[in-house]
């Protein structure tokens, strides 16, 4: 698209009802994505000529009869810079917290859906990745999250990179399973490529419903609180493996002492049984510690 911005030429897009296009004067596949962007099917006209703005794109949809059948032409005009600069986050591809105000503030032609739920997600400990393998891993984590996302869910829903670790989807008209369901597909898909890319990722997630409260703002926050609340219940588990671990280590050194008392103080084969004993003792202890630590 940045030819049409920079020389002013407007986007030429020919469409059934269906969405299904029959021509472009950009490559298809960005016809697509532009025509997704702009809520095209909202606003495609009974009769005539609808008229409207995204951000900073002028928007005609006509209604046309070619060859006895009815089709739709949408005339993408764009307006200084572009659109994906006003409402995409260049790093994942998610709309950003730019389209999310406008979203909820309803300056969008599209329409928030009556029943809805809002899911929050907040990448684990991504800090401590920074600092320990620097911030390009960080980067690509947030990647690797947002690519997780877009794959986790439907074209209706909306995925948002809100701010730095943090994301939003608004599901239309989800029932509660179907939303676990969702949040469980994103971290599935989170698991398998930070695998792939070498990288332990982990999120923790919150929903809320529009059954709640009708203001979005509380919706945003019960949300929120719950998904601080499944963080919050990881640091706990977390403290408690660490002091199992300790508890294991001193289990260990004590059958270590204990092995090498024997080889001490019984150096001779009347001892090799015992040995034998202690040593697998010792090594399912180990084996037991290496299980936790994972």
């Amino acid at each position: 698209m940045e030819e049409f911005v920079k020389t002013g030429k407007t986007v030429c897009i020919l469409i059934n009802k269906q969405g299904r296009i029959y021509y472009s004067n950009i490559d298809k596949d960005a016809a697509g994505k532009y025509l997704e962007d702009i809520h095209i099917f909202d606003h495609l006209p009974v009769d005539g000529t609808v008229s409207y703005k995204v951000g900073n794109y002028s928007i005609t949809a006509d209604k046309v009869v070619l060859d006895e059948g009815r089709y739709y032409l949408i005339l993408i005009q764009p307006q200084g810079n572009l659109y994906k600069y006003a409402y995409r986050d260049l790093f994942t591809g998610l709309y950003n917290r730019n389209y999310w105000e406008q979203l909820i503030s309803g300056v969008l032609h599209r329409p928030i859906p009556k029943r809805f739920t809002l899911i929050v997600i907040d990448v684990d400990n991504l800090k401590n990745l920074n600092d320990n393998k620097g911030h390009l891993a960080g980067d690509k984590a947030i990647r690797i999250v947002g690519k997780s996302i877009r794959e986790s869910i439907r074209k209706q829903d909306i995925a948002v990179r809100y701010g730095g670790d943090e994301f939003f989807i608004l599901l239309a008209n989800t029932k509660k399973a179907i939303v676990e369901k969702v949040i469980n597909r994103v971290k599935e898909n989170i698991r398998k490529r930070g695998k792939e890319e070498n990288i332990h990722i982990e999120i923790s997630a919150g929903a809320a419903c529009s059954d709640c409260t009708c203001e979005i703002g509380k919706i945003i926050a019960i949300a929120d609180s719950k998904m601080y609340k499944e963080k919050a219940g990881k640091k706990v588990k977390a403290r408690q493996i660490t002091d199992e671990l300790l508890e294991l280590k001193q289990k260990i050194e004590t059958v270590r002492d204990e092995l090498k008392n024997k080889v001490i103080w019984k150096p001779n084969r009347s001892v090799d049984k015992e040995l034998m004993e202690v040593n697998i003792k010792l090594e399912n202890l180990i084996k037991k510690h290496l299980k936790d630590a994972q």
